[in-house]
């Protein structure tokens, strides 16, 4: 803050060193430096400013504090909304891929049991959490592991008996 306040004169020069102590973050949660004080008080002294001292710094510190409490509101919406948020719409991307990988392998894989998770109609994802979504990845996933399992089972199995009718 020092930089901006060159040719202001030394009250200014003050006020900016100590808010500069102060730091950022600290001004944002409403702490202010006192050689503002003095500064605005001239304003208010030349008719400049209608309130009080008292009330301008009142009004100043619940200004920052209105301020930070909507940027973190807008913070955790924006980030942490299972709907909307920036988390959730980089999960439901994912997802979406792995039902498109999912919808594009078609019957194959899967035991004629199993067909009817292809005919299943899913909610928008833009609309959801994305749980319905992940719960049919992982019932359709399963089923298709379960058919290979059972091929390589009956593949052991045919190899065993080739083995032993040669023997």
């Amino acid at each position: 803050m020092e930089e901006i306040t060159l040719g202001w004169g030394s009250g200014f020069r003050e006020m900016s060193l100590s808010q500069d102590e102060i730091g950022w973050r600290r001004f944002m949660e409403g702490m202010i430096s006192r050689e503002i004080l003095p500064i605005q008080a001239d304003f208010v002294e030349l008719g400049e400013c209608s309130l009080s001292l008292e009330g301008w710094a009142q009004g100043l510190v619940i200004r920052l504090l209105e301020t930070t409490h909507g940027q973190w509101l807008y913070r955790n919406l924006h980030v942490h909304d299972a709907v909307a948020g920036v988390n959730a719409t980089a999960r439901k991307e994912e997802i979406q891929h792995f039902i498109e990988d999912q919808l594009e392998l078609g019957e194959e894989g899967l035991d004629e049991r199993d067909h009817y998770l292809l005919e299943i109609n899913l909610e928008d994802l833009e609309t959801s959490s994305g749980e319905e979504q992940h719960y049919w990845l992982l019932q359709i996933e399963a089923a298709r592991r379960d058919m290979a399992l059972r091929q390589n089972n009956s593949n052991n199995v045919a190899t065993q008996n080739q083995r032993r009718s040669r023997a």
